[in-house]
C-alpha cells in the first residue's frame, strides 16, 4: 500500500491518493503482479511490479516477466536502489526459470539498455477521421468478447503467428485482459464480400479521443482497408482523434500520422545465453498492442 502510494506522483489520476491506493489493492491488472519492495530502515524506497508474460519466438514459447511501475521516492533517489532491486528481481525470475524481461520504459532507455534491454521500435499512430476522407471498404460489428473468447484468441493468434516474435495469450492471459477493461468496445473485422470476421479492434473511447488498445487482421492484404473503415466509421459516428500504438506498416502509415514513443517505450532483455534474439524482434515489438501494457 505504501508502494502504490509512492507511485501516485508519476502514474495518479484525479482520485484522491487515499482513493487510488485502494483501487491498486483491489485492481484486476495490478493482481496480476509480484511486487517488491526496497526498504530503508523501514521505510519503502523503491518499489516494482513484476508480470508474467510468455513470449513467441523462434518456434517456442519462451517464460518471462514484464517490469512495470519502477519508482523511487524524490528522497532517496540517485543512490542506486531502484537498480539494485531490478537486479534482485531478475535473480528471483532467473532462478524460476524466465527468459525474457520486457519493459515499457517511461525514462531514457540507455538506463535499462545497461542492464542488457534493447530498445526496439515504438511508435504513436493518430488521426483525425472526416466523413468522406476515407472509403468504406467493409463494416465492423460489436461483440462481447466473454462471449466470444475462443475466436477471440485463435484470431489473435492468427494475425500475430506471422511476426518473428509476439505475446502468447493463454485462457488466463485472456481472463486478465477482459478483466481489466470491462468498459471498452470490442468489434469484428468483415471485409467486404466477406462471410464472416478476419479481423478484430478494442477501442477505448472518451470525449477526447478513441484509442486502440489491441486489433489484428489475419489476410495482411485487408489492413488498408482495415484501416480505411475504422477512420470512415469513426467519422460517420462523430468521434474525435483516434489512434495509439500501431506499428509503422505501409498501410497505417498511410491513414495515420506515425510518431515515435518517447515514454512507454518497448525494450526487450534476452536474460539467458540460450534465449533467441534476432533484429526482426525489434522492428515486430513494434505490434506489441496497449492491451498488453502493464
Amino acid at each position: 500500500a505504501v508502494a502504490f502510494g509512492n507511485v501516485y506522483e508519476c502514474w495518479g489520476d484525479e482520485r484522491s491518493v487515499e482513493e487510488y491506493v485502494a483501487w491498486r489493492l483491489q485492481s484486476v491488472q495490478h493482481a496480476r503482479a509480484t511486487w517488491w519492495v526496497g526498504c530503508i530502515d523501514g521505510t519503502v524506497a523503491t518499489s516494482l511490479g513484476a508480470y508474467p508474460i510468455v513470449l513467441k519466438a523462434a518456434g517456442a514459447s519462451w517464460p518471462g516477466y514484464a517490469i512495470g511501475a519502477v519508482h523511487t521516492p524524490p528522497e532517496f533517489r540517485r543512490n542506486g536502489y531502484a537498480r539494485t532491486l531490478l537486479d534482485t528481481v531478475e535473480q528471483q525470475q532467473l532462478a524460476a526459470g524466465t527468459q525474457f524481461g520486457l519493459i515499457y520504459s517511461d525514462i531514457k532507455p540507455e538506463y535499462y539498455a545497461a542492464t542488457g534491454y534493447r530498445l526496439c521500435d515504438s511508435h504513436y499512430a493518430w488521426a483525425v477521421p472526416r466523413v468522406g476522407d476515407q472509403p468504406i471498404g467493409g463494416r465492423f460489428e460489436r461483440f462481447h468478447p466473454d462471449e466470444s473468447a475462443a475466436e477471440l484468441a485463435e484470431m489473435y493468434v492468427a494475425a500475430q503467428s506471422s511476426r518473428s516474435i509476439w505475446i502468447e495469450r493463454d485462457t488466463v492471459y485472456w481472463d486478465w485482459v477482459r478483466g481489466r477493461y470491462p468498459e471498452h468496445e470490442w468489434y469484428w473485422w468483415i471485409a467486404a464480400g466477406a462471410e464472416g470476421p478476419t479481423g478484430y479492434i478494442q477501442l477505448k473511447p472518451s470525449d477526447t479521443e478513441t484509442r486502440v488498445f489491441d486489433w489484428g487482421v489475419v489476410h495482411s492484404g485487408e489492413e488498408r482497408a482495415f484501416w480505411e473503415t475504422l477512420l470512415g466509421w469513426s467519422a460517420e459516428l462523430g468521434r474525435a482523434r483516434i489512434g495509439g500504438w500501431l506499428p509503422k506498416s505501409e498501410a497505417i502509415a498511410g491513414c495515420f500520422e506515425v510518431t515515435g514513443r518517447s515514454i512507454e517505450m518497448t525494450m526487450i532483455c534476452p536474460l539467458t545465453s540460450t534465449a533467441p534474439w534476432d533484429d526482426a524482434y525489434s522492428r515486430d515489438v513494434a505490434w506489441f498492442t496497449e492491451c498488453d501494457h502493464i
